[in-house]
């Protein structure tokens, strides 16, 4: 009976094994199958000024913005005498071979020179600079194609993830071309005020390093959901320590419009307030203290001299509500930003112990 008790207990452990290898084995497959369907659409970035190239600051070496625990970036002076070996990275979005990076990868060539892409089956062209938002750090090129009737395998774009969600980055770190890694989604609407405030970052733990800059960040079904940007490192450290940020991916589809539609080298016209404000403390409300919430809230510090808010908004002034809803001190960029010249906004304003409704017609930065 003890023996058959064993061999019951063997049949089942043996049974158990082979299923959880099935399901790493079924993951596996699927895995390669969704890198070798997204892979034909990455490239590798190439930019030159003139006949020299031009080596990235320290925190954009090898196209690839690094970030300091404190928020600050390390200085460094451009060296022409030394030849980057991997710029960075970026991808197609359609088959006529528009392709997407970041404006870092690519700002030595914004006054002149050329731009290589390179695809993995070792293909190259030259591109075309179609516009760039230094802003938000997105640049749109387009594939110089002398094969008129050549179409490009192309990136289609994923909804926005979901935390916690595997997420794939492709690109060229470190000189390592066509790097795969994997990871998960950290979390969502990161911003950063040292970078640009108002640009949302996906953050993740899949490993991205210098030359990721400008590739794709993907969901397991290979579609894309944000642009790989930089990394916060600590110490002396200048790889990946699982804090990777890329821009949202809608808001990269929207900033994409926009640069289709002006002239190379015109800016995108934001709306902006002109202001200068901090997060609010209770002791700023004073009796009316009870309409304090942490986090939430603007502090006015200053008005900009010429600026949208003089005369409409001063100097200790807290925006407590904006368009009826609360809006939190750090998001208020953001807000602002998403909106288009000329829009009206509603804000609740705190104002010497009073509530005072105010309208603000939103006007482009002069």
């Amino acid at each position: 009976m003890l023996h058959y008790k064993k061999n019951i207990l063997c049949f089942f452990i043996s049974f158990l094994l082979l299923g959880v290898s099935t399901i790493v084995n079924a993951d596996h497959t699927y895995k390669t199958s969704i890198v070798k369907k997204v892979l034909p659409a990455v490239v590798e970035i190439h930019a030159e000024r003139g006949n020299v190239s031009v080596e990235m600051q320290p925190q954009e070496r090898g196209g690839f913005k690094f970030r300091q625990p404190q928020g600050q970036q390390p200085q460094g002076r451009k060296n022409p005498k030394q030849d980057p070996q991997h710029v960075g990275s970026g991808f197609v979005i359609s088959s006529d071979g528009y392709v997407l990076t970041n404006a870092h990868v690519v700002n030595n060539i914004f006054t002149g020179g050329k731009v290589i892409v390179i695809f993995q089956n070792d293909k190259s062209y030259e591109a075309d600079l179609v516009n760039y938002d230094e802003d938000s750090d997105i640049a749109l090129l387009k594939i110089n194609n002398a094969e008129h009737d050549k179409v490009f395998e192309y990136l289609e774009w994923g909804e926005t993830p979901e935390l916690g969600q595997e997420v794939i980055a492709i690109g060229s770190p470190m000189g390592q071309s066509f790097t795969v890694t994997f990871g998960n989604v950290s979390s969502l609407n990161r911003f950063i005020p040292k970078s640009a405030p108002f640009v949302p970052y996906i953050q993740t733990d899949a490993a991205i390093n210098p030359g990721n800059s400008g590739g794709p960040l993907m969901d397991s079904h290979g579609h894309v959901v944000g642009i790989n940007t930089m990394i916060i490192t600590g110490g002396n450290s200048r790889g990946s320590v699982g804090l990777g940020f890329a821009i949202d991916g809608d808001y990269v589809q929207k900033t994409v419009e926009q640069l289709k539609g002006l002239e190379t080298g015109q800016k995108i016209q934001r709306p902006y307030m002109g202001i200068v404000f901090r997060p609010v403390t209770k002791e700023d409300y004073g009796k009316l203290d009870n309409l304090y919430e942490f986090g939430h809230g603007a502090y006015i510090q200053e008005i900009v001299p010429g600026s949208p808010a003089e005369g409409i908004l001063k100097v200790g002034d807290i925006i407590n509500r904006l368009d009826a809803k609360p809006i939190k001190w750090k998001m208020l960029a953001t807000k602002v930003k998403s909106k288009k010249i000329g829009d009206t906004t509603y804000l609740i304003v705190i104002r010497d112990g009073m509530i005072v409704p105010i309208t603000f017609i939103m006007s482009a930065m002069k």
